[in-house]
């Protein structure tokens, strides 16, 4: 079962939501919260492994209580009117950002993104990736690798002073590798927290972390919450 919180200010908004997820069995409603501060309330009391969370609320957003969510985080999955935040919602690593009116088949397209996440969240690690270099096929071991960016439609696995070409998103990478103690601190950059050596804060929230290897990475501010968590998580 996918114990989900519904979170929303507007009753009819929520009683919609009811509607639509009692079509799938799976799905076990285990609160219902109209405001930031009441859904961080039931979070401490309540474990669940989904939001369905609005955004524009009374008091705080939805996105900062998205971007606060203490790790083990549970994943989210916008609903709301406002079609301008959805880069930053995935930014953040939701699931999904569905507007409303809600659509039933939208909204099981975005359970089943869900589902597959939970599942992978649940297998064992990552411990090497397999990349193909022509008629060649390359083994790297996940342990080894310091920092992912991209280039284009590849990411670029970074070993010590070598690069790997993989032809993979780097939301998908981030995905495989977040149970192997990976986390995205900006949007095309992935960073294995073994690797980190400082936190340097900058002006605008955003901050540069320094690596075992003096290699430098960008902090974004909308990672910062999760990085943080990641990092208390190993301590």
């Amino acid at each position: 079962m996918i114990r989900v919180l519904l979170v929303d200010d507007v009753p009819l908004a929520r009683d919609k939501l009811r509607h639509l997820l009692a079509a799938h069995a799976d799905i076990d409603i285990r609160g219902e919260a109209g405001d930031v501060e009441q859904a961080r309330q039931l979070l401490q009391h309540e474990p669940v492994d989904l939001l369905l969370l609005d955004i524009q609320m009374p008091g705080n957003d939805g996105l900062q209580l998205a971007s606060q969510l203490p790790a083990p985080a549970p994943l989210v999955i916008f609903t709301t009117a406002h079609a301008q935040h959805a880069v930053e919602s995935y930014g953040l690593g939701a699931v999904d950002y569905l507007l409303k009116p809600l659509d039933g088949t939208r909204l099981a397209l975005a359970l089943e993104r869900a589902r597959r996440q939970l599942a992978h969240a649940g297998s064992p690690a990552l411990q090497s990736l397999c990349i193909r270099n022509g008629a060649r096929t390359d083994y790297v071991a996940v342990a080894d690798i310091d920092y992912i960016d991209n280039a284009g439609h590849y990411a670029c696995i970074h070993v010590g002073r070598q690069v790997h070409l993989l032809r993979e998103s780097m939301g998908r990478l981030a995905e495989q590798l977040a149970p192997a103690g990976f986390i995205q601190v900006q949007r095309a950059v992935i960073v294995n927290l073994a690797r980190v050596r400082t936190l340097e804060p900058r002006r605008n929230g955003d901050a540069t972390l320094l690596l075992t290897d003096d290699n430098r990475l960008p902090l974004s501010r909308l990672y910062r919450d999760a990085f943080d968590a990641a990092m208390r998580a190993r301590s």
